[in-house]
């Protein structure tokens, strides 16, 4: 059986979407019954699914814009709280499990020349992400050394930016795949002639639909033991390139303007995915047109739902 934290979100509802595909029995739970901030409720949800044989860790409370930047002392402490307790949890209730934890690219090195596992935590973060990306290095050094000391086996994939259904899609909170979405879906419901795209559109970034990101970790679960694991096509897309894929996909035949003026943070930043090839046989394509299709189909037909919707109140 799998336990699943964070089950409820995004990515956690593709991942049981597949594990039920699959009649894999595992098991989620809302906030509102176990919130994994607060050690007793932890414990109990632990202690309720001590048969899991596999853990898989993707609670967080995260969001991108400038949410980072405003929110770093939230982020600090509840990230930190829920990591913590599922460490011990694990420790304490299902030392037998395995555990694989979902890490954030935003936490390697800023300044790193190419992005490799055996570089994770050798360097400064970028600022704009400093307190969110310090608790995604806290949860990884936690599982060496909860592995180390207690010999559990634990370990930590970490994803480019994830888009799909379910995905967030505000502008104040969205990553820019989402983010994107927005935009072209409201310019083709509202009839508007032009969409706003911050930056030149020349910024390199990396993307994975979180299907394939799924199917990934689901292939990786039984050979993953004790390690650290890039999981991602590998390249960049640019801005401008990853905009019309979206565009084509919404059917929008306005114009495109580009914001130099605002905020893009680094010029480049993509994984490096030699070890997930190599090590474990897998390669995930770089091809955004179907799983954008998908996405930005999900959106306009959920669109009236979902146009004014955050996702925190």
């Amino acid at each position: 059986m799998i336990l699943i934290t964070g089950g409820t979100g995004f990515v956690g509802k593709h991942l049981q979407e597949e594990l039920t595909a699959r009649g894999i029995e595992h098991a989620v739970f809302p906030k509102r019954d176990y919130d994994l901030t607060v050690a007793a409720q932890a414990e109990a949800v632990f202690d309720r699914y001590r048969s899991a044989a596999v853990i898989v860790h993707l609670a967080s409370y995260q969001a991108a814009a400038d949410f980072p930047t405003r929110h770093t002392a939230e982020q600090f402490f509840i990230n930190n709280s829920i990591h913590m307790n599922v460490l011990e949890c694990w420790r304490k209730f299902t030392p037998r499990a395995k555990l694989i934890a979902v890490g954030s690219s935003c936490a390697y090195p800023s300044r790193a020349a190419s992005l490799t596992e055996d570089v994770f935590l050798d360097g400064e973060i970028h600022g704009s992400v400093y307190s969110y990306a310090f608790t995604k290095r806290l949860i990884f050094t936690g599982i060496q050394a909860y592995n180390d000391q207690h010999r559990l086996n634990g370990s930590y994939l970490i994803p480019p930016t994830i888009y799909g259904e379910y995905d967030d899609f505000h502008i104040e909170t969205a990553h820019v795949s989402g983010a994107l979405v927005g935009k072209f879906a409201k310019a083709v419901r509202e009839g508007l002639p032009e969409v706003e795209i911050w930056g030149d559109g020349w910024q390199v970034r990396e993307f994975i639909y979180v299907k394939d990101f799924v199917r990934a970790l689901l292939h990786l679960i039984p050979l993953c033991d004790r390690d650290i694991v890039n999981v991602g096509p590998g390249v960049g897309t640019t801005i401008r390139d990853l905009a019309e894929t979206i565009r084509r996909a919404a059917g929008f035949t306005g114009k495109l303007v580009f914001n130099k003026v605002l905020y893009v943070g680094v010029k480049e930043k993509y994984l490096n995915t030699a070890k997930l090839a190599a090590k474990y046989n897998w390669q995930v394509g770089n091809d955004h047109s179907d799983g954008m299709r998908r996405t930005v189909g999900w959106y306009l037909q959920n669109y009236e739902a979902l146009k004014d919707k955050r996702k925190f109140a």
